[in-house]
């Protein structure tokens, strides 16, 4: 059994059984909580999570292709890579 610490998740045996809109909120906090280390403002690492995968999203891109690739972007910026 699957136990989410997220105030307004509910005990599930599985992420399928969520709601759409948990999922989406499961999601966005997985990814925020991966780059909470990696920016020195938080508004700033939710403000690029919002323009680089939620957009691509909204514009038809795959989420899980647009969430690679908002973090290979984060993780390079990181270390320094162009």
């Amino acid at each position: 059994m699957v136990y989410c610490r997220f105030e307004q998740l509910q005990k599930v045996r599985c992420s399928r059984l969520l709601p759409a809109n948990k999922i989406d909120y499961l999601v966005k906090s997985m990814c925020l909580a991966w780059v909470v280390d990696k920016f020195e403002n938080p508004n700033l690492a939710e403000s690029s999570y919002q323009k680089q995968v939620v957009q691509a999203v909204a514009n038809g891109a795959d989420e899980l292709a647009a969430i690679r690739a908002w973090m290979q972007q984060v993780a390079k910026a990181k270390t320094g890579v162009t």
